[in-house]
């Protein structure tokens, strides 16, 4: 299958930053029905996620490639 991209566009102040996430027209097609299970849109679903994970101190772990999960 192809690949979508989905845009990800960060604001810190002053600063801001776009991130491309190439992702498989599968994986748009599960976050878009978790974004409705939710009554979410799909960017709301994916900033709840982030946050999630960075309020879980997860963040920098999913980063690294050899991370072990618990």
């Amino acid at each position: 299958m192809g690949l979508a991209n989905l845009a990800l566009r960060m604001k810190y102040r002053a600063y801001e930053r776009t991130s491309e996430l190439p992702l498989a027209q599968d994986m748009i097609r599960q976050l878009a029905f978790e974004a409705q299970f939710w009554n979410m849109s799909i960017g709301e679903l994916v900033g709840a996620l982030l946050t999630a994970i960075v309020k879980r101190d997860d963040f920098f772990q999913q980063l690294e490639p050899n991370s072990k999960q618990p």
